[in-house]
């Protein structure tokens, strides 16, 4: 969604042989958070954005040299009101707080932001006046946040499964107790339906249709399915889900994390 000037500017250097961290700053620390309504704000000075606010959950931002960073320019006017402004590290009144402690996520490095009067060039909107379409972004964050969701349910199911085949409890498998039979086997709809919601929204998004609707209802029918997912799987194994020799547990601690996340994925 960037200018040609963008585009000519800062793709090249995410097409090397060597690894180059960029990401994207949408979340803020408050419980009301709404990405339609920011408390980061930009305003125009004449030739320049000065942006004010704080972000968090930004991944890679002790790694990155180049942020993109979203701001509302229009406080109370929803997606419509929110732009994009490419931020390069160092940048006067832009500050990387340290790593935060997560529940979950450990392979992820994820820190707070904090901007205090950061002053970029106008050359820097993303999209240049043209601006970006921030709900089609959020949209794809959506869809393949519930993508991910998906992909850590079936690896909590197919461990359950595997080790429900395996152990044994007065004599047969505990697989074939009714109790742990029916979980395993609503943990597979579960998760398949979610996967056809995400197919679709992901196909409808592919052939141009508004799927702001399918976007928001498969995110957040993913970010409970994940959470049940992922719980179940740990109930199955017993004692041995809730410690460290078995993956349920990573699952669980990561799945949770899906009911909170909004425009990781994005980078």
């Amino acid at each position: 969604m960037g200018t040609e000037e963008q585009k000519k500017k800062y793709l090249p250097l995410f097409c090397t042989d060597n690894f180059k961290a960029g990401t994207l700053a949408v979340m803020e620390p408050r419980i009301t958070f709404d990405p339609g309504s920011l408390f980061t704000t930009a305003v125009r000075e004449e030739d320049e954005y000065v942006i004010n606010g704080e972000k968090c959950y930004t991944p890679l931002g002790g790694s990155t040299d180049l942020f993109l960073i979203f701001a509302a320019t229009a406080r109370g006017a929803g997606y419509p009101g929110v732009d994009g402004f490419i931020v390069e590290k160092g940048t006067g009144g832009l500050t990387v707080k340290e790593r935060e402690k997560n529940m979950g996520l450990k392979a992820l490095e994820t820190n707070e932001l904090t901007l205090q009067e950061c002053r970029i060039p106008k050359e820097n909107r993303l999209g240049g006046d043209r601006r970006a379409d921030f709900q089609k972004l959020i949209n794809y964050c959506r869809i393949g946040l519930a993508a991910m969701a998906v992909g850590v349910a079936r690896a909590s199911l197919e461990y359950a499964r595997d080790y429900a085949k395996e152990r044994e409890a007065f004599g047969e498998p505990i697989a074939s107790r009714q109790a742990i039979a029916f979980m395993l086997a609503e943990m597979a709809i579960e998760i398949d339906a979610t996967r056809l919601m995400t197919w679709e929204a992901a196909w409808k998004m592919d052939r141009g249709e508004n799927v702001t609707r399918e976007a928001y209802l498969t995110k957040r029918y993913a970010a409970d399915m994940v959470m049940k997912v992922t719980d179940w799987g740990v109930q199955i194994l017993g004692g041995h889900g809730y410690i460290r020799e078995h993956p349920v547990e990573l699952w669980l601690r990561n799945g949770r994390g899906f009911a909170t996340l909004e425009g990781t994925v994005m980078i």
